[in-house]
């Protein structure tokens, strides 16, 4: 007789999804990923740099770091992929939002790769028209890392205010930077400023936490994440705003870009950390419980 009539029946299509969804409650859902961190860190500080480049003298030092933290960049956001094999099959969807953050990435690579060969000469004539398109491609580079996680499932995660503090966060790094070879006279003035602007957007991602997700921003908080919290705002905003009130009465200006720098780096680290630590996901078929849907149906209750 044939098998097929003989052999075990496959479960029904239910229980397979209850089953396969079993086996990833077995794991974490979101955990810090390094080539994703990597990619953060690096193409921050290629961003930044190429922003800022417009404002400042030529530096073959920083067009050269700027190239190369891009490719570092490019390099880690291929290998964060599941099959980095199918990135070409994959790099054809252009409904993807992640698909685009990839391209925007590679598109600022070639764009500082070629701006670095016309500053050594091998491309002469080029050099103003190419550091514009990295300055251009910079910016919506930076949106798209902001967009590309605006997922349903992920309330913490979807909203426009991170596009705009990712712009913020990396303008600082690239003042920074710049001001180390090249000493600003306005240099506290225009650290104050842009650390006002990235404050202010903190704010307003908190105010969208206690909109949307109050369990997140309980656990920032006061949660078991409240430390890496502290040291993302000591990072980010505490140290910068302290060197910032300092350099109005020492005159030490080549010590204070290099730690802000650092200090910048180093939140952008704690950034993504709190980023995938801020927000479990409810997955379909899910078999903990949906804080978030109690919490809001309690709220209604309330109200009624």
């Amino acid at each position: 007789m044939n098998p097929s009539f003989t052999g075990k029946l496959p479960n029904l299509a239910y229980l397979r999804l209850f089953e396969y969804q079993r086996q990833r409650m077995v794991y974490p859902a979101y955990s810090v990923d390094l080539p994703l961190l990597f990619f953060i860190l690096f193409s921050r500080i290629a961003a930044g740099l190429s922003i800022l480049s417009v404002f400042f003298p030529p530096s073959i030092l920083w067009m050269s770091t700027a190239f190369s933290c891009m490719v570092l960049a490019t390099a880690a956001s291929i290998t964060h992929l599941t099959i980095p094999a199918r990135f070409l099959a994959m790099i054809i969807n252009h409904r993807s939002p992640i698909v685009w953050e990839i391209r925007l990435a590679g598109a600022l690579a070639g764009s500082l790769g070629a701006q670095f060969l016309s500053r050594m000469g091998i491309l002469p004539g080029f050099e103003i028209f190419l550091l514009w398109t990295s300055f251009f491609l910079s910016i919506p580079f930076l949106i798209s890392t902001g967009w590309a996680y605006r997922f349903h499932t992920h309330p913490a995660w979807k909203t426009h205010i991170l596009p705009g503090y990712y712009l913020a966060s990396a303008s600082i790094m690239g003042f920074a930077l710049y001001s180390i070879i090249y000493p600003n006279p306005f240099w506290g003035l225009l650290t104050f400023i842009l650390l006002c602007s990235e404050g202010f957007l903190i704010l307003l991602y908190l105010n969208h936490l206690r909109k949307t997700s109050q369990v997140s921003l309980k656990r920032i908080v006061s949660g078991k994440d409240r430390w890496v919290s502290l040291a993302f705002l000591v990072s980010v905003l505490f140290l910068p705003w302290l060197l910032t009130f300092a350099s109005l009465f020492m005159k030490i200006l080549a010590l204070f870009p290099v730690v802000l720098a650092i200090s910048s780096a180093v939140g952008v680290v704690f950034e993504r950390i709190l980023f995938f630590r801020i927000e479990q996901p409810t997955f379909f078929l899910s078999r903990s419980p949906n804080h978030e849907l109690n919490l809001m149906n309690y709220v209604s209750h309330r109200k009624e």
